[in-house]
């Protein structure tokens, strides 16, 4: 490793397009280097991603001599958050580095900004929406607006989401109460227009892509601000 370079570690669902050109774009200018690990996505999004199915990808990443990793997927925040803590930690013992994934670190994003009250983005089925919302009521932070496509799309329909169509997907999700917007989704490239969705709706938006690269850092001791994308990284 090079004086003072951290490098970070990311394991990707095999669809995932975004999580290595958005993590490059964000860390551009800092001490931190990404190097991303895939595994095989299974079809069913409600099959369970356990240590047997990236604990391989983990273990090249180890090989680069990472600080921190993180699975880039949000599958926990359906599957249970108590599932994605277990995976963290069967991470962390194989691996020796710290560790997180998406769905830890978009609970931990909205709770650092202090909102109990969330307008959802999720690109996937309504049943799986529903679920997601008792997850996360059960940790405290309750979901009281949703902007869900009319039909689920897969992860290559979900990355070539043109701009405009995203934009107006999370305004959708935008309400009188919701205190924070959340994008469930790390294929969904919602981070580069953060900034200026956060100022026509006057409220943070929190992307599952951008929150991953943001736990990344404060688990490889580096929490420092990361200038034009959002609230979670400059309050």
């Amino acid at each position: 490793m090079h004086p003072g370079e951290t490098r970070l570690g990311l394991i990707v669902p095999s669809s995932n397009t975004n999580a290595e050109p958005l993590t490059a774009a964000m860390l551009a200018g800092t001490r931190a280097t990404a190097f991303a690990s895939r595994f095989p996505l299974p079809a069913d999004l409600a099959a369970v991603i356990d240590a047997a199915l990236v604990g391989p990808a983990a273990d090249l990443l180890a090989e680069a001599g990472i600080s921190a990793l993180a699975f880039h997927g949000t599958s926990g925040s359906w599957l249970g958050l108590d599932h994605d803590r277990a995976l963290a930690a069967g991470l962390v013992e194989r691996t020796g580095a710290a560790a997180t994934t998406a769905s830890l670190a978009l609970v931990a994003a909205v709770e650092a900004l202090g909102a109990k009250k969330i307008g959802l983005v999720f690109p996937g089925p309504v049943s799986i929406a529903d679920t997601i919302a008792t997850e996360y009521g059960a940790a405290g932070i309750e979901v009281v607006s949703r902007s869900i496509p009319e039909r689920p799309m897969t992860n290559p329909e979900i990355s070539g989401l043109p701009f405009a169509e995203i934009s107006s997907l999370v305004s959708a999700a935008a309400s009188d109460e919701a205190e924070a917007i959340v994008c469930v989704g790390t294929n969904l490239r919602a981070a580069y227009l953060v900034p200026q969705l956060e100022s026509r709706l006057g409220i943070p938006v929190v992307d599952s892509a951008a929150a991953t690269v943001w736990q990344l850092l404060a688990l490889a001791g580096m929490p420092e601000p990361l200038q034009g994308w959002g609230q979670l990284f400059t309050h």
